[in-house]
């Protein structure tokens, strides 16, 4: 068997019918509309190349269950135990349904169903539930074997292993030092940011007033615009309309208004977001051996987005089911695991309606150096209150013993100071367990620095996930070094082009 039929039922959970029965499942089987428990059983079959002759195709729970009988492969509750794989079919105490064994532990048996709850997800059942019947046990050639899903499995845990051992024995990056420098800067005036708004086949610009603002963040958020304009009648504009703004010439953000809102004195206020607004879209994603830009590809296309340069980030993710959550969480984890694999830190950003994709080694720009002359005041911050551990545990569920395994890694001495800062997670396999909690540990050990810069001078190169000089002396460290960009706020007010940066530095700032 070309793939497990258990595992292809587990990457449908969540999935629900569109009312009165209207399912994917029903549409393959052509009987979309009618009640879909078995057609999900045979769907998940035929999409793991399990032959008709194996498991029946079938809309009958009562000809399903039949069939099984017919050929001698039917095991009644009571003395059978249940195994992977299995078809059990609840046709006693008046129920007509059937599922997927996925495992038993104990004397409870967990299932994958179909059209339960009007939705495909995992239940549990005592052995001698009375609505139970028994179970169809197909003659699988794979199933629970090393040539089927444990193969699988076990395959993708040592590539894990493998790259947890990468992390482990990576050096700690030595910050990129540099020596104060003449740096050009652009100082620009407000006349020079231009508003053009398209409605329909028109387009046009807006006289903005002062106080325009565009804010990027590195995470999880879309570009924002926000202007006001004073209204009038031949400047018709609407939720949907694209807005774009050039600076010096240059398109430097490209989106489309959401929101407006006049006061009295018929100033309108507008908000408007770059293409990544759409990445709060929730939705279920599951997919094998992509790289991460490969999965931000397979969102843009679904979603109908538009791509740019999307660097190739190398790891290639083993598999990942990612059931009823934000794209923008998607697209975090997959880079997270690269992270964790290969130790780069890469940022998806819009540009001027492009989704790109970049390293931080191409995301330099030197002609920013913050100091004390360049911003006009600076807050500097540390703390251990967000993303900062010094203990990890790690979960694994032992189907087989019916038991939980942990995996702890913790920095005694970082307890004895912060107290005990857990992190925690449950993982598929106990092989990657001490190394992955290992890994973890390194790379949420540190208390986080956060250094807040208002009043540079503004420069339209710099973005959220950009890599800028910056030299200050602050209380207990001095920066002479490239730091990141978490967050830029791009002002136009008073004919004056100014930055608001949020800059990180993470461990390699400690001194």
């Amino acid at each position: 068997m070309a793939k497990d039929i258990v595992d292809i039922a587990i990457g449908e959970i969540g999935y629900r019918e569109q009312g009165n029965n209207k399912t994917k499942y029903g549409a393959w089987y052509g009987m979309n509309g009618a009640a879909w428990c078995h057609m999900f059983v045979s769907w998940c079959a035929a999409q793991a190349t399990v032959p008709v002759s194996v498991v029946p195709k079938t809309a009958s729970c009562s000809s399903g269950m039949a069939w099984f009988q017919k050929k001698g492969q039917f095991k009644y509750k009571g003395k059978y135990k249940p195994k992977r794989g299995d078809i059990i079919y609840f046709k006693s105490a008046g129920a007509s349904h059937v599922g997927i064994v996925e495992y038993l532990s104990g004397n409870t048996v967990h299932t994958v169903e179909g059209n339960t709850s009007d939705k495909v997800a995992r239940r549990s059942y005592a052995l001698n539930n009375s609505r139970i019947t028994g179970y169809g046990v197909p003659e699988y050639s794979g199933l629970n074997s090393e040539s089927g899903g444990a193969a699988e499995a076990k395959k993708s845990s040592k590539v894990e292993l493998k790259q947890l051992r990468k992390t482990l024995e990576r050096k700690k990056p030595v910050p990129a030092s540099m020596e104060k420098q003449v740096i050009q800067t652009n100082k620009l005036s407000c006349s020079e940011a231009v508003v053009m708004v398209k409605n329909s086949k028109t387009i046009f610009e807006i006289p903005a007033e002062e106080g325009m603002k565009i804010v990027w963040e590195r995470k999880g958020m879309p570009g924002k615009l926000t202007f006001n304009a004073m209204y009038e009648a031949d400047y018709k504009v609407e939720e949907g309309d694209t807005v774009i703004v050039s600076v010096g010439g240059e398109n430097i953000f490209y989106g489309f208004i959401f929101q407006r809102q006049m006061s009295k004195d018929r100033i309108i206020s507008y908000t408007a977001y770059d293409q990544l607004r759409y990445l709060k879209n929730k939705d279920t994603l599951i997919y094998k051996k992509k790289r991460a830009d490969q999965v931000v590809r397979m969102i843009a296309e679904r979603f109908g987005l538009s791509c740019g340069a999307l660097a190739n980030t190398g790891y290639v993710i083993p598999k990942k089911c990612e059931d009823n959550i934000t794209l923008f969480d998607m697209v975090g984890n997959a880079l997270d695991e690269t992270l964790m694999a290969k130790g780069k830190v890469y940022t998806l950003y819009d540009k001027a309606g492009k989704l790109c994709l970049a390293s931080l080694a191409d995301m330099k720009v030197d002609a920013c150096l913050v100091d004390g002359e360049t911003g006009e005041d600076f807050t500097y911050k540390t703390s251990i209150d967000d993303n900062v551990y010094n203990q990890v545990k790690l979960i694994y569920e032992n189907k087989k013993k019916g038991t939980y395994d942990i995996y702890m890694t913790k920095d005694s001495k970082k307890i004895n100071k912060w107290g005990v800062l857990q992190y925690t997670d449950k993982i598929d396999t106990p092989d990657v367990g001490k190394l992955k909690s290992q890994a973890l540990l390194r790379l949420y050990g540190q208390k986080q620095r956060t250094l807040t810069v208002s009043g540079v001078i503004g420069n339209k190169n710099v973005r959220a996930g950009s890599l800028v000089p910056v030299l200050l002396d602050l209380s207990d460290i001095k920066v002479a070094s490239y730091m990141l960009v978490e967050k830029v706020t791009h002002v136009f007010r008073n004919r004056q082009y100014s930055m608001d940066l949020v800059l990180s530095g993470g461990d390699f700032v400690n001194g």
